[in-house]
């Protein structure tokens, strides 16, 4: 237990929050961020969405082994305390196989300051707060703005080749909002796999589907809008057809935004549409 946050819960009329989070250093983790891999950040994605990641634990790591060998990050966060175990198995070789989460709100607000710390490199925070304005307001025109400037900031035309590459992008960009929602990926629902959704912690906001788009033939420069546009609209049918937003609706989500979001190297067009009906905003 810490005494620190036991006297200032105490004092501050038994209101939970972060009391030590502002006495040390938290360099591990944003060090951690800075270097991670595709699946490391993945990991950290689906720990800040409560779900657990399972593990190899290694209970002799010291923190040099990280920059050698990424994958002993969770064993070094465990150790720190900044991850608990759920559930574990133990190995032949005295370490184990565990099941691994964020163990209290503390730390998970530790995680998220550094996340966003982390994604401040890319993205200013002034863009951040432009990109969560237009998605609320449904301002496809300034999304679309926000996300052109985005893309010519940060990319490499040799990076803009796959829909896995907008797609991780994407997530990336979500992590902004994990306040206010559960940001997922590639999960069953309805019919098919939806690209990412974003569950609202309080339902009373609306949820969000995207589907992503990628135009991958060259194509002259008068014809780019016009077919990113129509891959947009598939993309809203497909979320339409295959009923992504049943796994929303069965969770109590009653407004549903969905987006169809194409690209083409460096180009963005975004197509929004609200609820079940047939009209569109683009």
């Amino acid at each position: 237990m810490n005494p620190w946050s036991v006297i200032n819960y105490l004092d501050d009329g038994c209101y939970p929050k972060a009391f030590w989070q502002s006495t040390g250093s938290n360099d591990v983790i944003s060090e951690i961020i800075q270097n991670a891999t595709s699946e490391i950040l993945e990991n950290m994605q689906l720990l800040m969405q409560e779900q657990v990641v399972s593990t190899y634990i290694d209970t002799s790591v010291i923190y040099p082994e990280i920059q050698s060998n990424p994958t002993t990050i969770y064993s070094f966060l465990l150790i720190a305390g900044y991850l608990k175990v759920v559930k574990k198995v133990p190995c032949h070789d005295g370490n184990i196989i565990c099941d691994i989460a964020i163990p209290n709100k503390e730390i998970f607000y530790v995680y998220e300051k550094e996340v966003l710390a982390g994604l401040s490199d890319l993205i200013s925070q002034s863009s951040a707060i432009a990109i969560q304005q237009a998605i609320y307001q449904q301002d496809v025109s300034g999304l679309q703005k926000q996300l052109q400037k985005f893309l010519l900031q940060t990319i490499s035309s040799h990076d803009a080749a796959s829909e896995s590459f907008y797609h991780g992008m994407v997530i990336g960009l979500c992590a902004i909002m994990n306040n206010m929602y559960y940001v997922s990926s590639n999960r069953e629902s309805g019919a098919g796999r939806y690209d990412v959704q974003l569950l609202p912690h309080n339902k009373v906001l609306p949820g969000i589907l995207i589907e992503l788009k990628v135009l991958r033939e060259t194509v002259p420069e008068t014809e780019i809008s016009e077919r990113l546009k129509k891959l947009c609209h598939a993309a809203l049918q497909q979320i339409e057809t295959k009923n992504y937003a049943v796994s929303m609706r069965e969770q109590g989500v009653q407004q549903i935004m969905k987006f169809g979001i194409a690209f083409y190297k460096k180009r963005v067009e975004i197509v929004c549409r609200m609820g079940d009906e047939p009209g569109r905003k683009d």
